[in-house]
């Protein structure tokens, strides 16, 4: 009797044991698998200070722009303005413009939808507004890494090269809209995101 308890008590420790191995090597994969390929919610969190500092080392008519390479984080680089602008709206439009034609070298890529047209920009009271054509939304592929990037593309870029704006207000075609796929809040201002940013 007792011997077919050792071997019952054998048995579920056995199981026990596969059981805990199986959880603990699908527990691991999962985190593996959720850090290399599924979405992190990204926070709305300026970091002023690396934003600062990086800006610092950057000759007067260069800025940061920030494209993509994997898809689902934006890395910068570094570009040259048009020598003759001057104002912060200026900058702003050149800024834009150079993130609309896009990037191939590096290994870098827009992350603005085809077609998508710059209407406008101005800078009022710390707050830039940048109206875009209707392809902004119309040609975004329904994915929220892609909602992401896109627009923190250009507030990122905005907001680390102009030093007199606190917030990037995005209308399309002259209107607020609640968002683009969904993702994020586009009805209010936004600020950096420097949490979906990587180093080349």
């Amino acid at each position: 009797m007792s011997e077919g308890r050792n071997d019952d008590f054998g048995r579920f420790l056995y199981i026990v044991t596969v059981t805990g191995l199986v959880v603990t090597v699908l527990g691991l994969g999962g985190i593996w698998y959720y850090f290399n390929y599924g979405t992190l919610p990204i926070p709305n969190v300026p970091n002023p200070q690396k934003m600062l500092t990086t800006r610092n080392v950057l000759g007067p008519n260069q800025v940061m722009l920030y494209y993509t390479r994997d898809g689902k984080t934006l890395s910068g680089v570094v570009a040259e303005l048009d020598p003759n602008v001057v104002t912060p709206t200026d900058r702003a439009r050149n800024i834009v413009t150079l993130l609309l034609e896009g990037r191939s070298s590096l290994g870098l890529r827009s992350t603005i939808p085809s077609g998508t047209k710059l209407r406008s920009v101005f800078v009022a009271d710390g707050l830039l507004v940048v109206n875009l054509s209707k392809e902004f939304v119309n040609n975004l592929s329904a994915d929220s890494d892609q909602e992401l990037l896109a627009v923190y593309s250009l507030v990122n870029s905005l907001l680390f090269n102009i030093e007199t704006v606190d917030g990037v207000q995005l209308l399309v075609e002259g209107e607020k809209v609640p968002t683009l796929r969904g993702t994020v809040d586009l009805e209010h201002p936004l600020v950096a995101n420097q949490a979906i940013t990587r180093a080349l």
